[in-house]
């Protein structure tokens, strides 16, 4: 996941790359983080980021000229804005801000804003795999496990459906999502959001189907799973 940080102000990049990677670490996320100092240095870059963090007050270009480029320029990332400025609030959802931010940092409600991304994230996540020799889009919310088949891989579907892949469990793993996505046997990868119940050994989803759990992931899963449930629990 790549994200970027555009601010003026060296400290405030800092900590709010120091915020991202402490949230990166304790939800399993793979993430790089570039510093921009300046929203023309943003733009000089032409990198496809997921995320932007935009910081308003910046000279010359501001950050709602500087995302208004952005949209021009066909750049879809998902942004989010740093201002104490009330008034650009409304001007902001022009360019499809997500969430807004005010200096100094809160770091808890920069983590439930992630959350937030990455709970809408789950919805939308197409991932392309080779069935049949064909190029085959799926929905990464739709799976409900992956199961190793010698070197091949079964994707296990919410509808009941089974796809045959040529390529191995390990391979369709890495196109995953790995906050929602666990590995907690040598044959199985699970959709943390389809899972029913488990216990030590069995993982039971909604579905019906079953997948199993071996000791040696066992204390890793049940972390994982704990950190993705939180927040999610009545």
């Amino acid at each position: 996941m790549k994200i970027a940080v555009c601010d003026d102000e060296k400290y405030f990049r800092d900590e709010l790359k120091t915020a991202i990677n402490t949230y990166s670490s304790t939800h399993r996320l793979d993430t790089a983080v570039d510093e921009f100092k300046s929203g023309e240095d943003f733009l000089k870059a032409e990198q496809n980021y997921d995320v932007v963090f935009l910081d308003y007050q910046m000279a010359e270009l501001n950050g709602l000229e500087t995302a208004r480029l952005m949209r021009e320029k066909n750049i879809q990332s998902t942004i989010f804005f740093v201002t104490n400025h009330s008034d650009v609030v409304y001007k902001s959802f022009e360019v499809g801000t997500f969430r807004f931010f005010k200096k100094p940092l809160n770091a808890q409600e920069l983590y439930k804003a992630l959350d937030d991304y990455f709970k809408e994230q789950e919805r939308d996540c197409p991932i392309i795999l080779k069935i049949d020799r064909e190029n085959v889009c799926v929905q990464a919310r739709d799976i409900v496990y992956l199961e190793a088949d010698n070197k091949k891989c079964k994707i296990n579907l919410s509808d009941g459906k089974i796809l045959h892949s040529p390529q191995t469990m390990a391979t369709v793993e890495k196109l995953l999502p790995k906050n929602i996505f666990f590995k907690p046997h040598k044959s199985f990868v699970v959709n943390f959001r389809h899972i029913r119940s488990y216990d030590n050994s069995t993982i039971n989803f909604i579905n019906g189907k079953v997948a199993h759990i071996s000791r040696k992931y066992l204390g890793d899963f049940k972390e994982a799973y704990r950190i993705y449930a939180k927040g999610r629990a009545l």
